[in-house]
């Protein structure tokens, strides 16, 4: 079993990650929430996900939220947390997109609502809500999954570590927005880890940086990226990375004629 303090050692030393290394848990019933654990309703407002991820990276701080508490209409439908009843859910989401800027006409929005399964529709696991903490809290001890910001070097690192363990390759899909399908959903579904390009929401009301990606993995395959990235630093692939600096440098025409004129003592 991982020790989740020593994965928070071992990424923080070899990833130099700016924010904390966070554990998600989907719950299946509010009891599961910790006595006097932070949540939006405390501060008497809602959230969106991308915005429970930041504050918990950020400020080193255990959050959950239920379906109450969120105010993201994506994240709800995405989530299985909310419905449109009676209404068309293919011609209001595919208004919705328009309507946001997301696609051009109604003719691409159904042809990105069916990449977009669990947003179009498709419910594939139940959850009233979730808690979200650094992966050193001590307060999820059995996480779904762990999520990890980084700049694209960062990220890289990562994607190589889990390949150096496991082969083969990372897959990852770009959507219209909807980051925290990537982040939270898709890598409990498929088992696999991913890396996650921030849509426009996550960037507008979660904060994440211009230089920032995210990296998702299955916390049961964590130790597999734990592993790839201490060997791989042994073996020279390092962050940041070390730039070959032996050689003999070429100087412009000015320093190449000075530096035939000096004498050495």
């Amino acid at each position: 079993m991982v020790n989740f303090n020593e994965a928070n050692d071992i990424l923080l030393k070899y990833m130099r990650v700016e924010t904390r290394p966070l554990s998600i848990k989907f719950i299946k019933n509010v009891t599961e929430i910790p006595q006097g654990i932070m949540r939006p309703s405390m501060f008497k407002t809602k959230m969106a996900l991308c915005q429970i991820n930041t504050i918990a990276r950020r400020w080193n701080m255990a959050l959950a939220v239920t379906p109450e508490e969120v105010n993201c209409a994506a994240a709800l439908l995405a989530f299985g947390w909310g419905n449109l009843g009676n209404l068309n859910r293919e011609e209001e989401l595919a208004d919705f997109m328009v309507s946001a800027g997301y696609v051009a006409n109604k003719d691409k929005a159904r042809s990105s609502l069916k990449q977009q399964a669990y947003f179009s529709g498709e419910k594939k696991f139940d959850s009233k809500g979730l808690i979200v903490a650094p992966i050193d809290s001590g307060i999820i001890a059995e996480p779904d999954v762990i999520l990890i910001y980084g700049n694209p070097a960062q990220i890289a690192r990562m994607v190589q570590s889990m390949i150096y363990v496991e082969g083969g390759a990372i897959e990852s899909r770009a959507h219209l927005g909807l980051s925290c399908i990537g982040e939270l959903i898709e890598p409990i579904i498929s088992g696999k880890a991913r890396y996650i390009v921030p849509g426009r929401g996550e960037r507008q009301i979660g904060m994440a940086a211009d230089n920032e990606m995210a990296f998702a993995v299955p916390a049961a395959r964590l130790e597999n990226l734990l592993t790839g990235l201490k060997e791989t630093d042994e073996k020279g692939t390092r962050y940041p990375i070390q730039p070959f600096l032996f050689f003999e440098p070429r100087f412009n025409k000015a320093v190449s004629q000075l530096i035939k004129k000096i004498k050495l003592a």
